[in-house]
C-alpha cells in the first residue's frame, strides 16, 4: 500500500483535533496552560491510535517485525521517554519565567530529543516499515503545530502553543517559531514514532 494514501486520513484527522484545540484555547473553553494541561482534545495520545491501525494495515500486507515478541522493547523504550520527562522538567515545575530558566528549558528538551530519537531508532530496527510509516505521519502533523504556533503567536492568541517548559515561558516571534520548531523536530517527531509502536507492537508477529 502507498504510504501516502496509508497516512491520509490519519494526517486530516490529527490536523483537525489541532484547529480544534486551538479554537477552544482562544475561545477558553479549555486551558491555554503549558504543556497542554493532559488535555485530552490533543494529538499526542493519537499516536496511539494511528499505531495500533497502521500496524494492522501494513501486517495484513505481510510487513512483520524483526523481532518477536517486539512489544516489551516499544514499551519499555516509551517508558523510558515518560521516566526522561519527569526527569527533566520535574524540578521546573516551581521555576520562574525568567532567562535562566528558559534556558534550563532549552536544555531538557535537547536532553529529551537525544533520548526520544535513540528510542525510535531501537524500533526503527524493530520494525522498519512500521517505524517509517509513523515518520512519515509525523512529519506533516508535527509541522501543522508550527504553523498552528506562528498563527497564535501572530494574533497574540492566550495559547499552549506560544508557551514553553513548565512555567509557561513566552517569548518574541522569532525565539518563539526557533524554539517550537526545534521541540517539534528533534522531540515531538521520535515521540509519535515511539508512541506509536507501544499499540502498532501488537499487531505485528516475527515471520
Amino acid at each position: 500500500m502507498n504510504t501516502f494514501r496509508l497516512i491520509l486520513v490519519p494526517t486530516l484527522v490529527t490536523a483537525l483535533v489541532s484547529a480544534a484545540r486551538l479554537v477552544a484555547e482562544v475561545q477558553g473553553w479549555i486551558s491555554p496552560q503549558s504543556g497542554g494541561a493532559l488535555n485530552p482534545l490533543g494529538i499526542s495520545w493519537l499516536a496511539f491510535v494511528f499505531g495500533g491501525y497502521f500496524a494492522l494495515r501494513i501486517s495484513r500486507l505481510g510487513s512483520q517485525p524483526r523481532r518477536h515478541p517486539a512489544w516489551p522493547w516499544c514499551l519499555v523504550a516509551f517508558v523510558l521517554i515518560v521516566v526522561s520527562i519527569g526527569w527533566q522538567f520535574g524540578p521546573l515545575l516551581e521555576a520562574d519565567q525568567s532567562a535562566e530558566t528558559f534556558q534550563r528549558v532549552r536544555g531538557a528538551v535537547l536532553v529529551l530529543a537525544v533520548i526520544a530519537t535513540t528510542m525510535a531508532i531501537v524500533d526503527f530496527a524493530i520494525w522498519p516499515r512500521l517505524a517509517v510509516t509513523m515518520l512519515c505521519y509525523a512529519v506533516p502533523t508535527r509541522a501543522i503545530v508550527i504553523g498552528i504556533t506562528w498563527l497564535a503567536k501572530h494574533n497574540e492568541w492566550d495559547t499552549h502553543y506560544t508557551k514553553f517548559g513548565p512555567p509557561g515561558i513566552e517569548l518574541d516571534m522569532t525565539t518563539t517559531m526557533v524554539s517550537a520548531t526545534i521541540a517539534q523536530g528533534t522531540f515531538w517527531i521520535p515521540w509519535t514514532i515511539v508512541a506509536g509502536f507501544v499499540a502498532g507492537s501488537f499487531f505485528g508477529k516475527h515471520r
